[in-house]
């Protein structure tokens, strides 16, 4: 469950903060001046959320490791016709970004 608060209010109850978040394992959301400050959740799903957060990177690492070696210019090159060759064979126009 999702609780809100201000920040007064989770400052004076801090402790049963921590024993919703942790025990009840509820999400509070800490409000300062009516605006959303904070999110205090619980170390498993904090968990959860860096390993979702940084898998696609580990597959960028992955990558990286691979054509390290390379030229850049070449790797560029190879790129551009793996994403032609996809898109040929997949019916999607190319997209340029400006």
């Amino acid at each position: 469950m999702v609780k809100k608060m201000s920040a007064k209010e989770a400052r004076d109850r801090f402790a049963e903060v921590l024993g919703q978040v942790h025990y009840g394992k509820d999400t509070v959301i800490v409000e300062k001046q009516g605006k959303p400050m904070v999110a205090v959740i619980d170390v498993e799903r904090y968990g959860r959320l860096v390993k979702a957060w940084n898998e696609p990177f580990r597959v960028l690492d992955r990558i990286r490791a691979k054509n390290r070696d390379k030229d850049p210019d070449q790797v560029q090159k190879d790129v551009a016709e793996a994403r032609t060759e996809v898109r040929t064979k997949t019916g999607s126009k190319s997209r340029r970004r400006a």
